[in-house]
């Protein structure tokens, strides 16, 4: 049997492919669309297992960039999977679903975007998000690699009584427009 992803031979009893790590499905004939969308999926399980050499397996590590929904909120480029990796050292916890999945392939490029939900712990505090991810992905070799996520939360609510693009003053009464 050959890996959809990266087409190289696996063992046909493989649940992941030993060269790309993309998880084999036996049950249905899988699209572009459903392997781009497994490079996601293997990105966010490398978060959930704490897998750094995961993440950076589905990236194209020479143009990677991303912009991420905890500071720094600017763009990382080099510096982003080695965050990212001290980051899950202090992570535990994590559960995560996804939603509204969105793929276009335009040949050797493709865009997908997500809703996530995703808890946990971070140096022993809860957290519970919801963001809006967009990813661009390019066909390297054959096998699709991640070359941009930005991800997005979900604004907070606003409190009642409050309406958006304004806020109190705490020296006068009534709100001030921003």
């Amino acid at each position: 049997m050959f890996c959809p992803n990266c087409g190289k031979e696996i063992d046909e009893r493989s649940n992941y492919c030993p060269y790309c790590g993309f998880k084999i499905s036996f049950t249905q004939n899988l699209t572009v669309e459903d392997v781009v969308r497994n490079v996601m999926i293997r990105r966010i399980d490398g978060i959930k297992n704490r897998d750094p050499g995961l993440i950076a397996s589905v990236v194209f590590k020479e143009k990677y960039t991303k912009f991420d929904d905890w500071p720094p909120f600017e763009l990382q480029e080099s510096e982003a999977l080695e965050s990212e990796a001290k980051a899950l050292k202090v992570l535990s916890e994590y559960e995560y679903e996804t939603r509204s999945w969105k793929t276009l392939v335009f040949g050797d490029f493709a865009v997908t975007t997500f809703v996530i939900k995703y808890r946990g712990r971070m140096r022993g505090l809860n957290f519970a998000i919801q963001s809006r991810v967009s990813a661009f992905l390019t066909k390297i070799n054959g096998e699709w690699k991640l070359i941009h996520e930005h991800w997005s939360r979900f604004p907070t609510q606003i409190p009642a009584g409050q309406q958006a693009g304004m806020t109190k003053n705490s020296n006068q009464e009534g709100p001030i427009v921003i």
